[in-house]
């Protein structure tokens, strides 16, 4: 940690010696040298990100050296206009993937600190509502067009004290009727946006049984639970357990004290294991990612005691990270938790299953049978970075720039295209987490009755429902949680590494 902040004071001392230089010349000799905050942001963002990025022989300038030179710094970013644009150019020169895309599609700015205030203090301000576009049966008739739904909410926020549940189709907000997706497509989805950001609505929706409420609702400030809900179940003379799970907030607080999150886990845990469950559901189809700590935590919960003292994964860094911050980034092995001894662990996925959420299951698979079920590949992102503040008032920001790469005991960590699920299968958004009936959940019973998957898209519903599911396609999500795709690790209680 000494070596990590004595590094940290060099960064800080040069871009506050060669960002800020009132007397410099400006680099195209018409101007004043530009000494507005924003100007320093930029300048801050280059630096930082050549000095840091996992794909730093991509970033320019090609030399490491010449970002000491304020000059050649200020030629590169003084033809954009934002920070958070020079940090786009930046992210664009990395490789790209077959379809053309920059592998670094992760970094970014936070400019309000709230992926630490929700990581690390699990407090949120928003309406805790999630929604995207759900093609059905119903909105194929109106003009092939598809209809808003909200697909989660989380638990204490204000949509959920409102009675807005998963499943129910939102039908106007504010008097406006003209949330569908063909019209919100037109306008690059903004009314939506503007909505979802606002301070407060009238929203009306219609719950699946066909019921229809009308309600003000209030953004706030909430303390985050991220587990939905949880249960135990005797299947086929078989203990079984689940819990859902949206998010890795971080199971230690910045004063280096347990959180809730670790509480909760800790009697869920214990009640795992005093019923003896053999085989366990993790539900992560909209898990996003977050620290690093949560995943280990929960990895050594799973994981058969045989694994204990053998590695969980490792870490890729470039090569100044490697020689000034290395200590920081040691290999993490096992440290079994508990006598929880599973047969199998099944993992509910969809592609906004990611990062923290890939690493738990990445790392578990050399251990023990990993089965993974979900509508598609997760979202694939094996990299993760910390934050690092940047800026000086009124443009200030922590920079997230992707660091670091994680790999298993196998070796195992290109896995940018997403993890491939043991079985694809069909996910019914009108019931809710733990639904024994619900697509996903049905198809790991189904298995775990059987030790073999349906050969159908569903198992163990009723053909009504089948019907309704396989007629349902999900079009876009609209929103998720500011610290969603993200893997974050944390180093004690001073630098946040994400």
């Amino acid at each position: 940690m000494k070596r990590f902040l004595y590094t940290l004071s060099i960064i800080t001392a040069f871009l506050i010696y060669s960002c800020d230089k009132k007397d410099s010349p400006n680099p195209d000799n018409n101007n004043e040298w530009d000494t507005s905050a924003e100007a320093y942001l930029k300048d801050s963002t280059l630096y930082i990100t050549k000095l840091v990025s996992l794909w730093q022989d991509y970033i320019i300038p090609a030399n490491i050296n010449d970002i000491a030179d304020s000059v050649k710094v200020r030629n590169i970013t003084k033809n954009q206009p934002t920070a958070d644009s020079t940090l786009n150019y930046l992210i664009g020169l990395t490789p790209k993937d077959a379809s053309g895309n920059p592998y670094d599609r992760f970094s970014f700015l936070d400019r309000q600190g709230v992926v630490n205030e929700e990581i690390q203090n699990a407090r949120a301000i928003s309406y805790g509502m999630y929604v995207f576009y759900l093609k059905t049966t119903e909105s194929k008739q109106d003009n092939n067009n598809a209809h808003l739904y909200v697909r989660m909410v989380d638990l204490n926020s204000p949509s959920y004290q409102a009675g807005i549940r998963r499943g129910d189709r939102i039908i106007s907000i504010n008097g406006n009727t003209k949330f569908d997706y063909n019209t919100q497509n037109s306008q690059n989805f903004r009314g939506i946006s503007d909505a979802l950001g606002s301070e407060k609505m009238v929203i009306k929706w219609k719950k699946p049984s066909g019921e229809e409420l009308e309600k003000t609702v209030i953004s706030g400030q909430y303390s985050i639970n991220p587990i939905l809900t949880s249960w135990i179940k005797d299947i086929d003379n078989k203990k079984v357990g689940y819990f859902a799970f949206s998010s890795f907030l971080s199971i230690i607080n910045n004063q280096n004290q347990p959180t809730n999150l670790q509480q909760s886990f800790q009697t869920l845990f214990t009640q795992f294991e005093t019923e003896g469950i053999k085989h366990l559901i993790v539900d992560l189809r909209y898990n996003g990612g977050g620290s690093t700590f949560t995943a280990e935590y929960l990895a050594n919960k799973i994981v058969p005691a045989t694994a204990n003292g053998k590695r969980m994964y490792y870490y890729k860094l470039n090569p100044f990270v490697e020689a000034e911050l290395g200590d920081e980034f040691p290999p993490e092995d096992f440290n079994k938790s508990g006598s929880l001894e599973l047969t199998k662990v099944y993992f509910l996925v969809t592609s906004s299953t990611a990062s923290a959420s890939e690493l738990l299951i990445n790392s578990l698979k050399p251990y023990m049978d990993v089965q993974v079920i979900g509508s598609e590949n997760t979202y694939g992102k094996p990299v993760g970075f910390w934050g690092i503040p940047i800026g000086k008032k009124p443009s200030t920001a922590d920079i997230f720039v992707t660091s670091f790469q994680t790999f298993n005991a196998n070796n195992f960590g290109d896995y940018f295209n997403g993890l491939t699920p043991n079985k694809l299968t069909k996910e019914d958004f009108f019931k809710e987490f733990g639904d024994v009936n619900e697509g996903f959940i049905a198809e790991a019973i189904f298995h775990i009755k059987n030790g073999s998957y349906s050969t159908a898209t569903r198992s163990a519903i009723a053909a009504k429902d089948l019907r309704r599911v396989n007629n349902t396609y999900n079009i876009k999500s609209v929103n998720s949680r500011a610290s969603d795709i993200g893997m974050f690790k944390f180093s004690d209680n001073v630098i946040k590494l994400k």
